[in-house]
């Protein structure tokens, strides 16, 4: 099968993986916010609506049938190739309807569309009727002898959201930039993390720090300016919202997948997550029992400017061996050069100050916009980026 009249039109030319392929998913939330910070919530999107962008170079025959297409077809419907999720195939004879490939967490589904793709004008589009661990099963069997090599993706119904501009380079080839949204549902396992804590799942995905982790805080304030006299500042919250970007790199499909999945649980702004800040926001520098309810941490200023409240009482203390905990201060006061935290309960085990590896605040936060960007730097086995925005929320507790 190639292109017929009145049949399928396959985007023809792969992208360019020099710039890597860029998705975007967006949810739409209706946020009603009081002047306290509290938030009322609506979703109203069932799933996200997906994006792609990328670059393609297209020469001689390639640049000839993508110019062709644009010109007749560029308003109307396309198949595009979900490109991060390609696979080499081995040889696959004639007339067989099962395709050995790898289907752990890539896009293959019963009903949904695949092809076989070789180059330009020679490719096999199919239905998935079955999805095994190892294979696939497609409605018709194959119209002729794919030799290895053969590149397997999953297919999706696209348009373009504008029309792609040519920058020539010679009269044989250009290259192009391509943004096509997906017009068909995007279905993903939604799946928050397993660690609860205080009634919401707790963050436990540790961020990339080859770039800085950037965090501020935001408030919630009415400023009322007559040009005449002081400037009056308004805080009706009276706390601050924690604001803070994560920075993760994938380096595998299963990471890919579980990244995806948690981004289908949040829903964009929707849903709620423990955040750390990763930072050692607390030195404990003195022992603590299996029993003890308090901890002792350098002096930090806690008692004054803490004092319990949200978005400064929740902690994850991390040890040496790889043990996390969760704890909240319930109260503080001043000992000397140090401080002393009560906690809600014991540790369980002793720990000394040497056993402790980070301990950080956590903040009760959602992602602070509807959009995500996934950036595919190579296919899915390879390596993702994803930059993570949250905004800490008043709620804190379930």
């Amino acid at each position: 099968m190639s292109y017929l009249e009145d049949g399928y039109v396959l985007w023809p030319v792969p992208p360019d993986w020099d710039a890597g392929v860029r998705e975007q998913l967006e949810w739409l939330t209706d946020v009603i916010e009081a002047r306290t910070g509290a938030k009322q919530k609506r979703e109203l999107r069932l799933g996200p609506r997906r994006q792609f962008t990328f670059e393609v170079i297209a020469d001689d025959q390639s640049r000839r049938v993508l110019d062709m297409i644009l010109a007749d077809h560029g308003s109307n419907y396309w198949l595009l190739p979900i490109w991060h999720d390609v696979q080499l195939l081995p040889a696959l004879d004639v007339g067989v309807d099962t395709i050995p490939c790898k289907t752990g967490g890539f896009e293959l589904f019963a009903d949904s569309l695949v092809v076989v793709w070789a180059s330009v004008n020679n490719w096999w589009l199919a239905a998935i009727e079955d999805v095994g661990e190892d294979y696939i099963t497609t409605g018709l069997p194959t119209d002729r002898a794919w030799p290895a090599g053969a590149r397997l993706y999953p297919v999706r119904l696209a348009r373009l959201d504008r029309q792609p501009e040519e920058a020539a380079w010679t009269d044989t080839a250009g290259t192009r930039s391509v943004v096509m949204r997906i017009e068909e549902p995007s279905d993903w396992p939604a799946v928050l993390p397993a660690t609860m804590y205080q009634g919401w799942p707790v963050l436990d995905m540790r961020p990339d720090t080859g770039d800085d982790l950037k965090s501020s805080f935001a408030r919630m304030t009415n400023v009322i300016d007559e040009d005449t006299g002081a400037i009056t500042i308004i805080d009706r919250p009276r706390r601050a919202f924690r604001e803070q970007s994560l920075r993760c790199l994938l380096g595998s499909r299963a990471e890919l997948a579980a990244m995806r999945s948690l981004l289908y649980g949040l829903r964009g702004r929707a849903g709620h997550v423990w955040v750390p800040s990763w930072a050692q926001d607390l030195l404990i520098v003195a022992p603590v029992t299996a029993v003890a309810t308090t901890i002792t941490i350098e002096w930090a200023g806690y008692s004054l400017f803490g004092r319990t409240q949200p978005g400064r009482r929740d902690i994850r203390i991390e040890l040496t061996d790889g043990t996390v905990l969760y704890r909240r201060i319930t109260a503080a006061a001043e000992a000397g050069a140090n401080e002393t935290l009560t906690i809600d309960s014991a540790l369980g085990r002793a720990v000394e100050p040497h056993q402790v590896l980070v301990v950080s605040f956590m903040a009760l936060s959602e992602l602070a916009s509807d959009r995500v960007e996934l950036l595919h730097e190579t296919d899915g086995d390879g390596l993702t980026e994803v930059k993570l925005d949250f905004l800490g929320v008043k709620r804190e507790s379930a």
